[in-house]
């Protein structure tokens, strides 16, 4: 290697890192700004607190890696521009892709470390940091902590589902309904107090069912009603398809993120959501190599402001970055957008403009 090429990756990691280091000060005092009281109204140890901050960082390094990685580049390029580092490069017969490639190589790199940390580390970190809030800080009973609300699941082509509420940690469902349906009518309900988890099987207690029968002569419905036993197969449902309904997705990587998917979609839920967070793990890190390819043309375009110019507009970049991926998301989730293309089209425009503002500073 060089020592052009050792000298640009050593100076571009620095920023990084410092930029980093300046993200993870920030997430850290504005998160204790908002948990403080909840710190001090519970007493929480300060190894409780330590532990849940520690327990923070790998998230925040992958939360901020792309906002990072466009403070080195800006920072990178534009000291070699302003202080003619650049144009002495240049003079030198070296063209400026080859800055280019160092910086996207050296964020490679780092893109590659943040996917590993967030299919190994940062799922079990989040875990337990949510689970340090929910049970040590905020002090919720662990027998209620997983108590998740207004559940649908479609069980089969004529039979839904409806929970207000599950209990993860006794496997017990609350406020239970099932519907049997007929061309968009429903001719048969169960209602049941209680559902629990019992041998494979689900178990419906206080279980009450209504059929329809139909109008009689002056148009009201004719039903009858009666109590029952019933007994769901294990077969349709199991309680860790509920409790992964709950989890959130920054607490499972790609490969469980994948296998609750196929799961979910087996029992008719809406997988819209899930699905977009699942293409997201892969674009996130990515972001930060594009993001490079893309602030690099602008950052050697030589202007006055110096530093504080290149910390605002990469502010800029980094609003607009994220808002059209928050947008996408959204679209996603709505069913507006394809899953896949709206977790990756921040990658995609970005790409695009970034392939367009190359082109332009090399021709």
């Amino acid at each position: 290697m060089k020592i052009l090429d050792r000298y640009l990756i050593s100076f571009f990691t620095t920023k990084l890192l410092w930029a980093v280091l300046a993200a993870i000060v920030i997430f850290v005092v504005m998160d204790l700004a908002e948990n403080l009281d909840d710190f001090i109204d519970n007493n929480a140890p300060a190894s409780i607190i330590f532990r849940y901050y520690y327990l923070f960082v790998p998230y925040i390094f992958y939360l901020v890696l792309p906002v990072a990685a466009l403070l080195a580049t800006l920072f990178t390029i534009g000291g070699m521009t302003v202080s003619n580092e650049l144009t002495a490069i240049k003079v030198a017969g070296v063209p400026f892709l080859r800055p280019l490639f160092m910086l996207t190589l050296a964020t490679c790199g780092w893109a590659f470390f943040a996917y590993v940390l967030g299919e190994t580390l940062i799922p079990s970190a989040n875990h337990e940091r949510m689970n340090i809030m929910r049970y040590e800080v905020k002090k919720v009973p662990r027998e209620s902590g997983a108590l998740k609300g207004r559940i649908y699941v479609q069980m089969e082509s004529d039979r839904q589902l409806y929970i207000d509420h599950y209990r993860a940690e006794t496997k017990e469902a609350f406020g239970v309904r099932l519907l049997t349906v007929e061309n968009g009518k429903v001719i048969n309900r169960i209602d049941a107090a209680k559902m629990i988890w019992l041998n494979d099987n689900w178990i419906l207690q206080d279980a009450n069912e209504m059929a329809f029968k139909g109008m009689d002569s002056v148009g009201c419905p004719v039903l009858w009603e009666q109590s029952i036993k019933l007994k769901i197969s294990g077969d349709y449902l199991r309680p860790d398809e509920l409790e992964k309904v709950q989890t959130k997705p920054e607490e499972m990587n790609a490969s469980q993120l994948q296998e609750f998917l196929s799961r979910f979609r087996r029992i008719g839920g809406e997988s819209r959501r899930w699905e977009v967070e699942l293409y997201a793990k892969a674009a996130h890190p990515v972001a930060a190599i594009i993001i490079v390819v893309f602030g690099a043309p602008i950052a050697a375009v030589r202007r006055r402001g110096g530093t504080a110019l290149g910390f605002g507009l990469s502010l800029f970049i980094c609003f607009l970055y994220f808002g059209l991926i928050q947008t996408g998301k959204i679209f996603g989730i709505k069913g507006v957008l394809d899953p896949w293309f709206s977790a990756w089209i921040g990658n995609i425009v970005f790409a695009v403009l970034g392939v367009g503002l190359l082109f332009k500073k090399t021709e």
